[in-house]
C-alpha cells in the first residue's frame, strides 16, 4: 500500500514538473502561454494541467520561479573597482542592462505577470510588485556607495530614484518598443542618462547641505495637497 501511495506520489511530481518546464520553456521563447498551450507542449490534458494549477497565474508564477533559478547569481551587483563616480555609475548601467537585454524574454515575461496581478484584483500592489526580483537596487546602491560621503542624503536619495527609472527593463522596453531604437542604442542612452543624473548631483552649483537639498519626499507629499 505505502509503495503505490509514493509511486502515485512521484507521478504526480513528475507531471507537475513536467508541466512548469513546459510552461518555461514557452516563456523563454518569448510567450505567455495559456494553461491549454502549456499542457499540449507537456503531453497532457487541459484538465490535467488545471488540476496542479487551477489558474493561469499560478502556472505562470511557477514557471517564471523554475526559469529564474540562477537569476540571483547572473544579476549579483558587480559594479568593479572604478574611483571616479561618473564613470562608476555609467560602468553599472551598462553592465546591468547588459544582463537584462541577455534574459529580456523572461524579464518581459516577469514584467507582463506582475502588471496582470496588479490589475486583475488576485493580489495586492505588494504581492503582485513581488513578483519582479527587484535586482536594480543593490546595483545602484553598489554604484553610489562612494558618493555617501560625499552628497547629502535627500540629493542622493534622488539620484537613486531617478537611476531606478533609467537602470531597468521598463526603459529597454520604451526605447525600443515606443522610439524604436535597437537594444545597444537603448543601453547607450541610459547610460549617457545616467552620467548626465549624476553629473547634476555632483554640481557645485546646486545647493548641496541638507537644509536647502530637495527632498523628494517632502516636495511628493506637497504637491498631493
Amino acid at each position: 500500500m505505502a509503495e503505490r501511495q509514493d509511486a502515485r506520489q512521484n507521478q504526480r511530481e513528475r507531471t507537475r514538473r513536467a508541466i512548469v518546464e513546459a510552461a518555461a520553456r514557452l516563456i523563454e521563447e518569448g510567450t505567455l502561454p495559456s494553461t491549454s498551450e502549456v499542457a499540449e507542449a507537456a503531453l497532457v490534458s487541459p484538465a490535467t494541467a488545471y488540476r496542479y494549477f487551477p489558474d493561469n497565474q499560478s502556472l505562470l508564477s511557477a514557471a517564471l520561479q523554475d526559469a529564474s533559478v540562477g537569476l540571483a547569481a547572473r544579476f549579483a551587483p558587480d559594479v568593479g573597482d572604478e574611483a571616479d563616480p561618473l564613470a562608476r555609475v555609467e560602468d553599472a548601467t551598462v553592465s546591468f542592462l547588459d544582463r537584462i537585454a541577455d534574459r529580456e524574454r523572461l524579464i518581459r515575461g516577469v514584467m507582463a505577470l506582475s502588471l496582470m496581478r496588479s490589475i486583475d484584483g488576485t493580489s495586492s500592489p505588494r504581492e503582485a510588485a513581488a513578483v519582479r526580483p527587484g535586482f536594480r537596487q543593490a546595483w545602484i546602491d553598489e554604484a553610489v556607495a562612494p558618493l555617501e560621503k560625499q552628497v547629502p542624503a535627500p540629493r542622493l536619495r534622488r539620484l537613486k530614484l531617478a537611476l531606478g527609472v533609467i537602470m531597468g527593463p521598463e526603459a529597454l522596453v520604451a526605447l525600443k518598443d515606443v522610439m524604436g531604437t535597437d537594444p545597444d542604442e537603448a543601453v547607450e542612452v541610459c547610460r549617457w542618462m545616467a552620467r548626465a543624473l549624476t553629473a547634476a548631483t555632483l554640481d557645485p552649483s546646486e545647493p548641496r547641505s541638507e537644509e536647502t537639498a530637495h527632498d523628494p519626499q517632502r516636495e511628493a507629499a506637497d504637491r498631493r495637497r
